[in-house]
């Protein structure tokens, strides 16, 4: 197990083999969901790497064509609303 530091945030590292990730993968990918990320290795090489998955941002468009329409005082369209492009 190793310490790094990631934008002054600690984050802990695991490095397991290949057998011991199908032995274990529930418990590693508990683990990456608390935070940690795991690194798999095959005859001691790294191959892979298990780590959290960053949120995805918010798509403000709706509220943004919501509030234009609203300065506008112009009528909505439900179908141009649910229109992402």
């Amino acid at each position: 197990m190793k310490y790094i530091s990631n934008d002054q945030l600690e984050t802990v590292m695991h490095t397991v083999s290949v057998a011991q990730a199908k032995a274990q993968l529930s418990a590693l990918l508990d683990a990456v969901q608390a935070g940690e990320v795991v690194v798999i290795t095959r005859r001691g090489r790294p191959v892979a790497r298990l780590q959290p998955e960053r949120p995805a941002k918010p798509d403000f468009s709706v509220f943004r064509r919501l509030r234009g329409a609203w300065k506008r005082d112009m009528r909505i369209d439900r179908e141009e609303l649910h229109e992402r492009g």
